[in-house]
């Protein structure tokens, strides 16, 4: 109780902050008619946004997370200018936001190689279910699906009902009497990737408390995007701070840079922090395990940007040197880039 307790107050206060951080604080010229032969007073304006940057941490010799890490351990640079810490929440505590996991496929369609795509994790759900009871109880997670014939929706809202996120994902992978393979299809599942992802990130806009979206692919990642709409689509995630990982069976063959073909999963990724994991089916558990630890035990700083410009910011978050010499085997992870922004993207609203 006093966690989740604490965890509200904590939200309120970064939600705070946020609100006045983003509406500012102005002062207003007095009315002449009352005083005309006043001169009008100066406006000011203070405008920010507060951006929370997600850090993953994991000891190379244990492979676990470091637990007893402090803000001041901690320095944040924008653009390679450092900047200040505003608040710092660390899993460890509970106290760091609650997440919405997503569990995300493509269609089951007739003839393609199922460890290719997401079909070789039909009849496996099962296999799934006893990793999803590391959530912490404020989290819920979801699923969805996309196809080549250009359908894409959410399955299953966020939800703390395990059973019936397996159930769920199940029926997202029944097979469908589609054959794709051409022009056509390959340009409609695109758009459909990135409607199903933008479905997700709307979700978590409309939520209050805004959640923490974490995406896990079940996709052996053969699949293509082109170069301009998958940056597009990396943008509308270092907007919301959303972490992608993936899980693929080992039996997924090597992918080779084939025109627009490439890792399209594993450089979303990348760009937000997240891992992609290859796994028999004996491991699928431990490896959403995994990904549920790290999310459990990870820290996130608030800083206020210097400047809100919507683009593009190089991002680097590194250990003080005290905390250097107390944990020399250490690895961050974390969203290389951020884009700060004052509001909802116009496709969201």
């Amino acid at each position: 109780m006093k966690n989740s307790v604490a965890l509200a107050k904590r939200h309120f206060t970064i939600a705070a902050a946020c609100l006045l951080a983003s509406f500012g604080l102005a002062l207003t010229e007095v009315d002449a008619q009352d005083q005309s032969s006043s001169v009008p007073e100066p406006l000011f304006r203070v405008q920010s946004s507060l951006v929370l940057a997600d850090v993953i941490t994991r000891d190379l010799d244990s492979g676990l997370p470091v637990r007893d890490f402090a803000k001041d351990d901690f320095r944040v640079f924008d653009n390679g200018h450092k900047i200040s810490v505003t608040t710092f929440d660390a899993g460890a505590l509970h106290d760091t936001r609650l997440v919405n996991l997503w569990l995300v496929v493509i269609c089951n369609e007739a003839g393609k190689n199922p460890y290719d795509a997401s079909a070789g994790f039909m009849g496996k759900e099962s296999l799934f279910r006893p990793a999803l009871d590391h959530l912490e109880k404020q989290d819920a997670v979801g699923v969805a699906h996309w196809c080549d014939n250009g359908e894409a929706q959410i399955d299953l809202p966020p939800t703390g009902d395990h059973d019936n996120c397996i159930r769920a994902l199940a029926e997202a992978l029944r097979p469908i009497e589609f054959h794709g393979g051409t022009p056509s299809a390959d340009q409609a599942g695109e758009e459909a990737f990135r409607k199903v992802i933008r479905l997700i990130i709307r979700d978590a806009y409309r939520r209050n408390p805004k959640p923490l979206p974490v995406i896990v692919f079940l996709h052996g990642d053969y699949t293509g995007q082109p170069h301009h709409e998958l940056n597009m689509l990396v943008d509308d995630f270092l907007e919301t701070s959303g972490i992608v990982f993936g899980i693929q069976d080992d039996r997924a063959p090597g992918l080779h840079m084939l025109g627009e073909q490439s890792k399209i999963m594993h450089y979303m990724a990348g760009h937000t922090g997240g891992e992609y994991f290859s796994s028999t089916p004996e491991g699928y558990a431990s490896a959403l395990e995994a990904i549920l630890t790290q999310l459990h035990f990870r820290y996130e700083l608030g800083f206020v940007p210097a400047v809100i410009d919507g683009q593009r910011h190089a991002l680097r978050i590194e250990l003080t040197g005290d905390a250097k010499k107390r944990h020399r085997r250490v690895r961050l992870q974390f969203r290389p880039e951020y884009i700060p922004t004052r509001e909802q993207p116009e496709w969201v609203r």
